[in-house]
């Protein structure tokens, strides 16, 4: 709505109420509207429900804070507001309108003064709308001639004018042009709005990185093993290994929350999440309190998704950079399991089953010598299987 009109409509009509986005707490800073239920021109009244609105964490009904005349909507459906933003504009009733007048008798006279200026500076008589259309042409108004009354220059004079060079596009704008129409703009869906979040986050986090090699030989033996008892997978192995290594290092098992700035908490039960591949992307389910029959049964019902291991080695990768999924402190890549060849204690040349792993850990809580032991405790247990056993449960 421009200046004139909403001057004229508290005039006529009475106050017009701008209607911004209110806090919907958990430290929302935007919502996307998935459905007005109002249009312009509506008549509303207070806690009428007037738009269906959703965040990365919730769903919810904004109501209307007056009653009164829907004016404007600022966004249409699928848009994205701010908190705090401007909303819907709504007409209520008012006793200012002789205010309203005022203003509006006190606006038009200053832009008559400009226009008045305009019109002696330039020595053409053309109108705002013209002159900004000549600007953007190129257009110089003294060279051209008016048909309008008493010479002023009209929009089909500037039509007639040759003097635009901006109006013959150049070769490598034809080229642009013809390129972009091949691009498709592609609104992102909610869980990548999501994910793009949580990155973003997660890049403000001060990360420690620490890269190893494992070698897997015994522990591949050993599944061999039990395969013939139980399906038991090599995640199902990784996840319980670092479980048993978390009880020696629990400060790895601990969440930080930055508002609170010097304190983290630590966690008893080890809640590890794994990062699996979906048709949306990747996503993170959890589990607590790793036992061997119980991974074994969560991964047949297809509940894997939380410190989080993220198996890239699935689809392909050896080492990795991974970003913390706040408020964890760890997070563990583990690349593809290849044979490749190494020495032996004698100095032959063996073959050997090698997987990467890739630590990201929260600096502002975990120091490098504190995540060099603890990987040293779960290589054990990786590479020397038999270890474990003493800690099943």
């Amino acid at each position: 709505m421009n200046i004139y009109s909403r001057f004229l409509s508290r005039y006529y009509f009475g106050t017009v109420k701008i209607f911004k986005l209110p806090d919907l707490g958990e430290k929302i800073k935007e919502a996307t509207i998935k459905k007005w239920h109002v249009k312009i021109g509506d008549h509303v009244n207070e806690f009428d429900p007037i738009a269906d609105v959703s965040t990365d964490k919730m769903f919810t009904q904004i109501p209307s804070n007056y009653t009164g005349k829907v004016h404007k909507l600022f966004h249409q459906e699928d848009e994205t507001c701010l908190v705090g933003g401007d909303f819907l504009e709504i007409e209520i009733e008012s006793d200012n309108q002789q205010s309203a007048q005022s203003e509006t008798h006190h606006h038009f006279k200053i832009h008559q003064t400009i226009q008045t200026n305009n019109t002696t500076s330039n020595h053409k008589l053309a109108t705002p709308a013209v002159r900004h259309l000549a600007k953007q042409k190129g257009i110089d108004l003294s060279k051209v001639q008016g048909s309008g009354k008493d010479g002023r220059i009209l929009k089909t004079d500037l039509e007639k004018d040759k003097q635009s060079p901006k109006e013959q596009p150049s070769s490598s704008t034809k080229i642009n042009n013809k390129s972009e129409s091949t691009s498709t703009v592609i609104k992102m869906s909610d869980f990548q709005k999501g994910m793009q979040k949580s990155m973003t986050e997660a890049n403000s986090i001060p990360h420690l990185y620490l890269k190893e090699e494992v070698d897997l030989t015994e522990l591949a033996q050993m599944r061999e093993q039990l395969k013939k008892e139980k399906n038991i997978t090599f995640m199902t192995l990784l996840i319980k290994s670092f479980s048993l290594a978390l009880a020696k290092y629990p400060i790895l098992n601990s969440t930080y929350d930055p508002t609170k700035q010097f304190e983290y908490t630590q966690h008893l039960s080890h809640n590890v999440s794994v990062a699996l591949d979906s048709p949306k992307g990747l996503v993170v389910s959890k589990y607590q309190e790793y036992e061997l029959n119980r991974l074994r049964t969560l991964g047949e019902k297809g509940q894997l998704s939380f410190n989080c291991l993220i198996n890239i080695g699935t689809i392909g990768g050896t080492y990795t950079g991974p970003l913390i999924l706040a408020p964890q402190v760890c997070i563990v890549g583990i690349g593809r399991l290849i044979t490749v060849p190494r020495y032996d204690a004698k100095m032959n040349i063996v073959p050997r089953k090698i997987m990467n792993l890739s630590f990201g850990c929260d600096h502002r809580v975990i120091d490098g010598a504190t995540v060099a032991r603890f990987n040293n405790v779960w290589k054990t247990y990786l590479e020397n299987p038999t270890s474990m056993f003493i800690h099943l449960k």
